[in-house]
């Protein structure tokens, strides 16, 4: 629960620096979870409508799929927009001069994805997936990694 609370406090300082004396498999558990919170409800909609009669699909055969292979493609899919989003960090790091290591920064993008998924699952629950949800989303995600890179000093140049 304090690491959730934590999540919610970035780009707190404090918060990261909490955050950041986490394990990783911390952070893969919490991961998962908020996955989870996002996966559960979209996997009851599937389960729930009826278009895949219209398809020669069985109707075995889409359940497995939705519950088998539909969160294994979260799970890859999250991993790897971590891993683009603490990149995009990496660089964002050097161009302002922060020394900060990849490892560090897809730690926090994990963390910080707390509230844009929360978002997501409220407002895909009360209105849908629209575009203006989704550009909210990645603006408060951005704004939070940015906010995160710049609470770090500047790198010490060394000659």
């Amino acid at each position: 629960m304090s690491t959730f609370i934590d999540s919610l406090r970035l780009p707190n300082k404090a918060a990261m620096k909490r955050l950041n004396k986490l394990e990783m498999r911390h952070t893969i558990l919490f991961l998962l979870s908020l996955l989870l919170v996002i996966a559960l409800p979209i996997e009851i909609n599937l389960l729930l409508d009826d278009s895949y009669k219209e398809s020669e699909i069985p109707q075995n055969i889409y359940i497995i799929q939705i519950l088998l292979f539909y969160p294994f493609l979260m799970l890859f899919l999250g991993i790897a927009g971590i891993s683009v989003l603490a990149g995009i960090g990496v660089g964002v790091s050097k161009l302002v001069h922060r020394h900060l290591k990849f490892q560090f920064l897809w730690k926090m993008c994990a963390f910080a994805l707390t509230k844009p998924i929360i978002i997501f699952s409220v407002a895909n629950v009360l209105i849908g997936t629209h575009w203006i949800v989704n550009t909210v989303i990645y603006v408060l995600l951005f704004y939070t990694i940015l906010r995160m890179i710049f609470h770090y000093p500047r790198r010490v140049k060394t000659r």
